[in-house]
């Protein structure tokens, strides 16, 4: 009997949760917050967060090892400090969900199967390998490739939190009709699967550009410093800011023409009936475009070098939506299709 709570809903839970704290680290980001806590797991050497500037004084003078990229004297306020906190506390609030959730799994193992529990294990390793990820982040003072690795280590373990839910939930009770991919061709599976690797790289291109000083290396301002760059179709490209943003963008026109095209495929394979991965492929191109709008406007509205946070905040959320959605369609094709019904 399916408990009332029904247990498969738990990985989605957690799912939730994840993408909470994907948000928080971008406000961590944003109020310039990154490096609030010096020290890992605790902050300043306690557990709290209301520490005065003289305390971080005092911790600063007994640390002369540590080294703040803003310098020894600066002081965070109570609220850069807080952002931080929270943040951790929910990494360790959903450690214990997601052990919780373990268990779960392993005590309805004979009616779920090993397998379902087996993802789950390796996805209780993935956030073990995102704390560790937090600690280096930490520790080398929000280097720009850090932040980078740590948002792609977030990114898979929501994934592998999703693979759970919806492998968990085939088992106990069945996909519903809505959710379920009958069928579909080897080409079109494929095409998704990649697109999802390639829209990951992008976000995680675009933290790195975020959190680095090549953010304005392309200019600032409608037309000079976007759509074009350096007032150039065609920049020169000779260096690394530049190339890397102007790489950024063309990729970005790229993906959003082999979303259209996706979305046209899928429209002709399933002779514009209703499906899932219509509706997800359609919903991913939609929201897509609404991000290149907001990524324009971040470099549209910035003045003196200077980027609108929540902006940049949205840019990167809008983006990760796009990635679960395709990620999303990516799982229902494999966990509601069988091999004999994969057409070439």
């Amino acid at each position: 009997m399916t408990p009332w709570y029904r247990s498969h809903l738990i990985p989605f839970g957690l799912a939730l949760i994840a993408f909470l704290i994907i948000t928080t680290g971008g406000w961590i980001r944003i109020s310039g917050a990154g490096e609030s806590c010096p020290d890992w797991p605790t902050c300043f050497g306690t557990w709290g967060f209301d520490i005065t500037p003289e305390e971080q004084g005092e911790w600063w003078e007994e640390n002369p090892d540590e080294v703040d990229s803003r310098g020894g004297t600066h002081r965070y306020t109570t609220y850069q400090i807080f952002t931080e906190w929270a943040h951790r506390g929910l990494v360790g609030i959903i450690g214990i969900l997601v052990a919780y959730s373990h268990y779960t799994a392993w005590s309805l193992r004979d009616k779920i199967g090993n397998k379902v529990y087996r993802i789950h294990f390796v996805s209780s390793v993935f956030l073990i390998m995102q704390a560790v990820l937090g600690y280096v982040t930490v520790d080398l003072d929000n280097a720009p490739w850090t932040v980078s690795l740590h948002l792609f280590m977030a990114l898979i373990f929501t994934v592998s939190l999703l693979t759970v839910g919806f492998a968990w939930w085939e088992k106990q009770e069945g996909l519903p009709d809505k959710l379920r991919v009958d069928k579909i061709s080897e080409r079109l599976a494929k095409y998704i699967w990649y697109m999802c690797i390639i829209v990951l790289v992008q976000l995680m291109i675009g933290a790195y550009l975020s959190t680095s000083h090549h953010r304005a290396a392309c200019d600032i301002g409608f037309y000079k410093g976007w759509p074009l760059c350096q007032s150039s179709i065609l920049p020169t490209l000779e260096q690394f800011g530049i190339m890397l943003n102007y790489g950024h963008r063309v990729s970005a026109v790229i993906v959003g023409g082999l979303l259209l095209y996706l979305e046209r495929k899928a429209n002709k394979e399933f002779n514009n009936s209703k499906s899932i991965v219509r509706t997800m492929l359609k919903t991913a191109g939609i929201i897509y475009f609404v991000n290149i709008i907001l990524g324009g406007l971040y470099v549209v509205t910035a003045v003196d070098g200077s980027f609108l946070g929540w902006l940049s905040l949205m840019h990167l959320l809008v983006g990760v939506c796009v990635f679960l959605t395709l990620a999303t369609t990516h799982l229902l094709i494999n966990i509601s299709i069988k091999e004999k019904n994969v057409t070439n």
